[in-house]
């Protein structure tokens, strides 16, 4: 296990979101492990390009400070019955030794996946970022991406790098609050939660189909 100090959370969230606000302090407000800080989300036009510019923001920052690595958080993320402090520390010290650029507590929807531990998929291309273990390695190449206003973060950063891993079984999901500050799809009513229920039944085979094989011909 690696030696845990407070782990620096960055929260995005628009001012005038204090609904949203409220909401995750809530979800911290007994996990003394994390050190919160909520960010101002940049405003713009395009909801997902102020989003990116607020990322761009708090990158640069924890770059200056030479941090190992951050969580970047959404104001809708939510705690899941799985989280533990152990659990998180122990997946991002096994994504660390597979190279992680990434690491996201639970993604709503991605192509494909490859259980490479227990506790621990690989993933392709994949969305849903309220959640997710940013490294220090990554920093720079963020930083020099070049996407333009049409960026849809979580797709965008997803696609140029292929380091990025998922905690198995989730720790963390989207609550839905009926509105979306970014997606308008994702104000329909019910969508959140069923992409999300999706994508953990697709875990959950392939979590199956490899505890089958690995029992029948003993791979480890």
């Amino acid at each position: 296990m690696i030696k845990h100090k407070s782990i620096t959370v960055n929260v995005i969230n628009l001012k005038h979101r204090t609904d949203r606000r409220s909401h995750i302090i809530k979800q911290f407000c007994d996990k003394p492990e994390f050190l919160i800080n909520i960010v101002p989300a940049i405003t713009h036009e395009k909801g997902t390009y102020g989003l990116w510019q607020t990322i761009l923001q708090i990158v640069r920052e924890e770059k200056e400070r030479d941090s190992d690595f951050f969580i970047l958080c959404e104001d809708d993320h939510t705690f899941t019955e799985n989280y533990s402090l152990e659990l998180l520390l122990g997946c991002i010290l096994q994504a660390k030794s597979l190279n992680a650029d990434m690491l996201s507590g639970g993604c709503s929807w991605f192509h494909s996946a490859v259980q490479l531990r227990k506790n621990l998929f690989w993933v392709d291309k994949f969305t849903g970022m309220q959640f997710t273990v940013v490294f220090n390695k990554f920093y720079l190449q963020i930083l020099n991406a070049n996407f333009g206003e049409e960026v849809i973060a979580d797709f965008s950063l997803s696609s140029i790098t292929n380091y990025k891993f998922v905690i198995y079984p989730y720790i963390s999901i989207q609550k839905e609050f009926g509105y979306s500050d970014v997606t308008l799809r994702n104000e329909e009513e019910g969508y959140i939660n069923r992409i999300f229920n999706t994508s953990i039944k697709r875990l959950d085979i392939l979590n199956k189909i490899k505890n089958f094989y690995s029992h029948d011909f003993n791979i480890c």
